[in-house]
């Protein structure tokens, strides 16, 4: 009677103890996974900014033609050819794009940086959304009033 009532308790303690190491690996699998949503939203964040320099130095390039010399100074070129066909100039993109993209993502890892209880997609979602509108209401009043000082 003695030795059933001890195996048991036994049997109940392991269980318990079974059941601390679950939570406990639960949340270690949800830190790293924390971790891993954050690099993988850092790196879209990063794609995003070299896709937006990439269009910025195609840009420049196209506006300003100039050959480099073996001297490594520049000049630009005058000479132009009659049957040449000519490139359509591609639209730039408007203040208030580039604020929605900006805003999207600073607020997008800030949300997910600062979200409560550790829900970093929602919190990312949510200041995704708010950043893009604050971005893209800045950028259209910075283009207005670009357009009213030129």
């Amino acid at each position: 009677m003695v030795s059933c009532n001890q195996n048991s308790k036994t049997e109940v303690e392991q269980a318990k103890q079974m059941a601390i190491d679950s939570m406990k690996n639960q949340a270690a699998l949800e830190a790293k996974q924390m971790v891993i949503d954050s690099m993988k939203l850092e790196a879209q964040k990063q794609a995003s900014i070299d896709s937006l320099n990439a269009l910025n130095a195609t840009a420049n390039n196209r506006s300003t033609p100039s050959k480099v010399s073996a001297g490594g100074s520049t000049s630009t070129s005058n000479n132009t050819v009659a049957s040449a066909p000519t490139v359509a100039k591609k639209k730039k993109m408007s203040g208030a794009v580039k604020g929605a993209l900006i805003g999207g993502g600073v607020g997008a890892v800030s949300g997910a940086i600062i979200s409560r209880n550790n829900k970093p997609l929602k919190g990312a979602l949510i200041g995704g959304v708010i950043g893009a509108g604050v971005g893209a209401g800045t950028g259209a009043i910075i283009d207005a009033q670009n357009k009213k000082s030129n």
